[in-house]
């Protein structure tokens, strides 16, 4: 018999995995202890029993390379947590998820080892059902080491690269739980996977909506009706949508729900108008609830599109770091770092070479932002990239990516990886394999790679390098910007191109005006390429490496903020470089004629819904298109100041007013 579905009202998307029928969290005190010679398996430290007294206790999430008695400790440790619980109800089941430790993690529950997990920034799940009691010990060891084999790693020996570079990676190997713990119970039959693909009829002004729907543990002989409802600003939409068979999905309890949303309910989301929809599924006994987007990004030749209009915009690299904290990222921290991005005009960015957090994703999805996501893959050598061992573990902490986040409309496309050797038969081999892999996992995104090869004389045709795989070219580059972009467009003179790193490093020029001499000469190169379709500055913030190159303070100053999140010039020369509008005033008879026009070369993106700041007079700006301008006419006391806002009160843009 097979597994019966009454729909009643449709449509959700991503899926966290948290809105579920009870959830308590785990994080908070624990007990911490170091194990650099491996001794606490073999002597039980997970045991109920073993004695705590003289071990730390920490606040999780926790980040012991940042503890100054263990600063940059390398190895492995361990996390004891002590708790309570009710009985797990018949016929529900228990399990625990980690947001993320780094790097590997073995979990013990109650004396039992559970499980165990590769990869430092995806989350993972385990079971616990048959492990929990009402007096609970769970212990969770942590190895934060690197080598040839984990992912980020060092490289196998290659002939061009110096031994001491290739026994580190650029950034710090943070260990612990750097995030989140969560105890989740939930049904024994349980949603265990949603996507949602929007694709919105820009003509029609509809949106067809395809939901994949996954239940865990599918009784094929019972009947789950699952009951969805969608809302906007807290209105509930109508919907309409048939079932259909999932595919080729081997799961008992996979179903796709297709249908049309109409026009009069479809508000599209765009950076300066991130509408979000929420959406409720109940299936049995379990409910998800969680928001989406709807948006259509595509590639048409050499031109990005959002909602059918061509969009070019400034972004950044924000590497995971900050001063007593590492990788852990803190709520506050992050909103601060974000608001300043957004206010940088630094809206389309690789933002990682690593899975950010969902809190990241959730505030690109509230502001507006566009994010590449990359993972694992910095620099892995031709060996690495053909072993079918690392493939593997790529392709799991990959596949922990994508599942997570492929319904924030936040995130556009999935990177393969960074400046590996793409030109070698391994490169390309392995990069044709990652797109298609990545395609069966999520077709409704784009796919690139960060390439540090394909913008060099060596390349001559297509044929020579990866990047002929991918939807659009991303390019790490620094200096020689109009020539190497010429050089890629001559190869590809049909697909978009991304500079996804440039920049030049606070120790690299004698002043900070060198770095604002040298931002206006590459900003001079972008705006004569009109197949440029964005831009990420290399990079947001310093950050703490071992890598040969890093200043005796251990820090690389490529920010355009140092560690504390100080602004340099070089802030300020990008706020205005990416500003997508330019602001002209004159003054006449004791009147301000204030001019703002809409970039039409570099950044390039029609503005919604701006304001213009004129002392306490404010000015809507309802839309400018790429090279529209409106003229606004200021009378009332002398101001000293015009700025520029986007929506969500983000000041983009600054003029000085000598009257």
């Amino acid at each position: 018999m097979k597994l019966k579905y009454v729909v009643l009202l449709i449509l959700f998307c991503p899926l966290t995995l948290l809105g579920q029928s009870s959830k308590t969290t785990l994080h908070g005190e624990w007990a911490f202890a170091l194990d650099p010679v491996n001794i606490g398996e073999k002597d039980s430290w997970y045991t109920a029993d073993f004695p705590l007294t003289r071990w730390d206790q920490v606040t999780v999430p926790h980040c012991f390379s940042v503890d100054p008695r263990y600063q940059l400790y390398t190895g492995s440790a361990w996390y004891i947590k002590k708790f309570k619980q009710s009985p797990v109800p018949p016929g529900h089941r228990a399990f625990l998820r980690f947001e993320a430790v780094f790097y590997k993690s073995a979990v013990w529950m109650n004396n039992k080892k559970l499980g165990e997990h590769e990869g430092g920034y995806t989350p993972f799940e385990i079971d616990v059902t048959d492990a929990l009691s009402a007096e609970n010990t769970l212990a969770l060891k942590v190895n934060n080491a690197w080598d040839t084999t984990t992912i980020p790693g060092a490289k196998t020996r290659v002939v061009y690269e110096n031994e001491n570079n290739a026994q580190v990676f650029p950034w710090i190997n943070y260990g612990g739980i750097n995030r989140e713990v969560y105890l989740i119970i939930r049904p024994s039959t349980y949603i265990q996977r949603v996507k949602i693909v929007t694709d919105p009829d820009l003509v029609k002004k509809t949106t067809l909506l395809q939901v994949r729907v996954d239940l865990a543990n599918a009784d094929a002989s019972k009947k789950i009706t699952p009951v969805l409802t969608i809302y906007r600003d807290k209105v509930k939409v109508p919907f309409k949508g048939k079932l259909k068979p999932a595919g080729t999905s081997q799961s008992t309890g996979a179903l796709w729900i297709e249908g049309t949303l109409a026009a009069k309910d479809v508000a599209l989301w765009y950076t300066d108008e991130p509408t979000l929809y929420e959406a409720e599924v109940i299936a049995g006994a379990d409910t998800v609830r969680t928001r989406f987007g709807i948006r259509k990004v595509e590639v048409k030749g050499t031109s990005l599109l959002l909602n059918g209009e061509p969009i070019r915009m400034g972004g950044c690299n924000r590497p995971l770091d900050y001063p007593h904290y590492g990788s852990m990222d803190p709520q506050e921290i992050l909103e601060k770092d974000l608001a300043l991005i957004k206010s940088g005009g630094m809206e389309l960015s690789r933002i990682s070479h690593y899975p950010v957090s969902t809190h990241l994703l959730d505030w690109a999805d509230e502001h507006g932002l566009l994010i590449i996501a990359e993972a694992g893959n910095w620099q892995l050598t031709p060996k690495q990239m053909s072993d079918p061992v690392m493939r593997k573990k790529f392709q799991s902490q990959f596949s922990e990516m994508v599942e997570r986040d492929w319904n924030h409309p936040s995130v556009f496309a999935w990177s393969v990886g960074n400046e590996f050797p793409s030109q070698t038969d391994e490169g390309k081999s392995w990069t044709k394999d990652m797109y298609a892999y990545a395609k069966s996992l999520d077709p409704s995104r784009l796919v690139t790679f960060a390439s540090m090869f394909v913008a060099r004389d060596i390349i001559k045709k297509p044929e020579d390098e990866a990047s002929q795989y991918v939807d659009f070219i991303s390019s790490n580059m620094y200096g020689n910007y109009l020539s190497n972009l010429k050089h890629i467009h001559e190869i590809y003179p049909d697909k978009a191109v991304y500079v996804s790193e440039f920049g030049i490093r606070t120790d690299g020029v004698k002043t900070e005006q060198g770095r604002v001499d040298h931002l206006a000469k590459a900003m001079q190169d972008f705006r004569q390429c009109d197949f440029l379709v964005g831009a990420s500055v290399w990079t947001f913030n310093d950050y703490q490496s071992r890598f040969p190159g890093t200043n005796p303070n251990g820090y690389r100053p490529w920010g355009l903020v140092s560690p504390e999140r100080e602004l340099r010039g070089m802030y300020y020369a990008f706020q205005e470089e990416f500003a997508p509008a330019t602001v002209a005033f004159r003054s006449e008879g004791g009147k301000l004629s204030i001019t703002v026009t809409a970039r039409k070369d570099f950044p390039s993106y029609t503005l919604r819904h701006y304001k213009l700041a004129c002392g306490s007079q404010t000015f809507d700006i309802a839309q400018l298109k790429p090279g529209e301008s409106k003229t606004f006419t200021y009378e009332g006391p002398a101001v000293k100041e015009i700025a520029l806002v986007k929506p969500g009160g983000f000041t983009v843009l600054k003029k000085s007013v000598q009257q």
